[in-house]
């Protein structure tokens, strides 16, 4: 799975879905904009380009997603971040994940359950304008 979607968020103690405690385990914040840069080994799913944009903030997110040719569509929900778990609900109550959640402040990446796929993103500014003025 490319991309992500949302759950209800039930906000942990220390902020961002962070638990802060137990086990040592820390949290990696996944709040801000992220630009999708590989799947697995690169971002082509099936030798088709994949494109994926998604902000995450206060228990929402909104992902754009272009698959080939064509425009971007958005999709928006909510998601939850419990130490180093990140799942979620799309608007559409459909829902997605669990991912395992590791990086740094600039980089995530997103494992599936048992590793078979590793969705590697970069922190950005901003949705890019061609992005948002390409929309379906």
């Amino acid at each position: 799975m490319l991309l992500l979607g949302g759950c209800n968020k039930q906000p942990e103690p220390g902020g961002g879905g962070d638990s802060g405690g137990g086990g040592g385990e820390v949290a990696v914040s996944v709040e801000g904009i992220w630009e999708l840069t590989s799947v697995t080994t690169k971002a082509s799913v099936g030798g088709v380009d994949v494109s994926v944009y998604i902000t995450f903030g206060s228990g929402q997110f909104t992902l754009y997603q272009k698959i080939g040719e064509g425009r971007y569509t958005q999709f928006t929900g909510t998601y939850s971040l419990v130490k180093n778990t990140l799942s979620g609900k799309y608007s559409t109550d459909k829902a997605w994940g669990p991912y395992t959640v590791s990086g740094s402040g600039t980089s995530l990446t997103l494992t599936t359950a048992g590793g078979k796929e590793a969705d590697t993103y970069k922190k950005i500014g901003s949705i890019p304008s061609s992005v948002l003025e390409n929309l379906y």
